[in-house]
């Protein structure tokens, strides 16, 4: 990148004073200047080129595209999918995925879980029952996923087939590995929403299990349960909970399944699925699916396994991975190992962190300013989300300062000088109302999910900024 952006970045600073109480000493740019910073990058500039396709129902798959055509004419378009806001939901991913791989034109309705929000009393006068997912096709409402998936083999024979023929020998070994998925799922909440004593052998069944998964990846050509040059109905089954275990079990349990060798088909079905632009659009993280699984599964319960309390660390970030500089993504005993055809590189990703913050900074800041504010009690009543509450009152007196600190986190992710000295010596202002204004930036930090705000690696850059400026602000 050239000197002429750093400078722009620099030279967009405001000779104003800063905002009252902010621990910046000089007033950062503005969010109109940040915006336009972010639009000559190179991400940005590919990130405008995707919202044009996305308004035309084209483009790649993304958790903000709200029209998918294929090449089809939005008149034609006979179904909608109602799915959830955040990206949560395991059973909405599966459709999701299913009609991206088939390439069945659709709409898309974002509604809330109970876990996180209400649902609108215009989706409730269709689906009185709140489920999620649900469709519309051709008028006709349905819920339950794996039922909507089978409609889709039968409703849209053109696409591609995901399901073997009934009457072949490969739609009997099909029903079987969707038998062995509720297997699998079964031990997993057996190991994990439940307290697991030693040498209980509970943890010796989910692996027995794993390994008959495994294993079965291995009986045929290929990283798919049934063969083939892509993922099929199978697959779809066994993705969004394979991919809760990996983080649940780590992280509850000191279990690890990505990256352990002995799950080297499981493994390597993973990275094939990395290479798919409909899995990448839905993959979380860990940390997102740690906070989201209590509410839709139960709490976890925490292993005494020495391995369990450095997983966890991991996870929440506490072990100096959500801390600047930031280790490499591909580094071999990462738990979410990054493939390198997906590694755009620091600089790509802080781009993306920094444009997703100030495409909506004024926002931000005041949700942000929750943490000094003053709780509804919604995270306390029973199947809520722990860190959500969408009636939560800002502390608005803090807007203007921690406004100002994310427009200076902005500008460092854009131009990459959180570590330098001058970036780091700006937090020079004053110091009153620390102890608030560092609340809210942890409560914005422990708040960005993947994949409904950004990917992970950006995430990654974002939440360690932020980081980097706590830090500062308390120095």
């Amino acid at each position: 990148m050239s000197n002429n952006f750093f400078d722009s970045i620099l030279g967009a600073v405001s000779s104003n004073r800063p905002a009252a109480g902010s621990p910046l000493s000089q007033d950062p740019p503005s969010w109109e200047q940040l915006q336009k910073s972010c639009s000559g990058t190179e991400f940005g500039k590919a990130w405008n080129g995707w919202q044009t396709e996305w308004a035309k129902g084209a483009g790649p798959p993304h958790t903000d595209a709200k029209l998918r055509l294929f090449g089809a004419r939005e008149e034609d378009v006979r179904l909608t999918l109602y799915r959830d806001t955040a990206a949560w939901c395991p059973y909405c991913k599966q459709v999701w995925m299913m009609l991206e791989e088939k390439q069945i034109p659709y709409r898309v309705v974002k509604i809330n879980m109970r876990s996180y929000g209400e649902k609108p009393a215009s989706f409730l006068n269709k689906v009185p029952n709140g489920l999620l997912p649900a469709i519309e096709l051709d008028g006709r409402l349905m819920t339950e996923s794996l039922a909507i998936m089978q409609t889709f083999e039968v409703a849209f024979p053109e696409t591609k087939p995901m399901l073997p023929d009934r009457s072949s020998p490969e739609f009997e070994r099909a029903v079987n590995l969707l038998q062995l998925e509720r297997e699998l799922f079964g031990r997993w909440c057996q190991l994990v929403f439940r307290p697991s004593p030693p040498n209980s052998g509970i943890r010796q069944e989910l692996d027995r299990v794993l390994m008959k998964v495994d294993s079965e990846l291995a009986a045929t050509p290929g990283p798919w349960f049934l063969g083939g040059d892509g993922p099929g109905l199978v697959d779809l089954t066994y993705v969004p909970h394979l991919e809760r275990m990996a983080a649940s079990c780590a992280y509850w349990k000191g279990f690890q399944i990505r990256g352990n060798p002995r799950y080297a088909n499981i493994n390597a079905w993973f990275e094939a699925l990395e290479l798919r632009p409909s899995y990448m659009a839905t993959k979380s993280d860990f940390y997102t699916h740690v906070t989201d699984i209590p509410p839709q599964y139960g709490d976890g319960h925490f292993s005494q396994e020495r391995e369990t309390t450095g997983f966890r660390r991991r996870i929440e970030g506490v072990d100096g991975s959500w801390h600047l500089p930031l280790p490499p993504l591909s580094r071999s005993d990462s738990l979410e190992p990054v493939l390198a055809e997906n590694d755009r590189g620091d600089e790509c990703f802080r781009h993306e962190a920094a444009l997703k913050l100030a495409s909506n900074g004024a926002a931000v800041a005041k949700f942000a300013c929750r943490g000094a504010g003053r709780s509804s009690g919604w995270s306390l009543l029973p199947g809520r989300a722990p860190l959500s509450d969408p009636k939560a009152q800002p502390n608005e007196a803090f807007i203007p300062a921690v406004e100002s600190i994310l427009r200076h986190v902005t500008a460092t992710m854009l131009d990459g000088s959180a570590l330098n000295e001058a970036a780091s010596a700006a937090f020079s202002g004053s110091k009153d109302g620390t102890p608030e204004m560092v609340r809210c930036l942890e409560y914005l930090r422990d708040r960005v999910g993947v994949p409904r705000d950004m990917s992970y690696p950006a995430a990654l850059q974002l939440r360690a900024h932020l980081n980097w400026a706590i830090d500062n602000i308390k120095s």
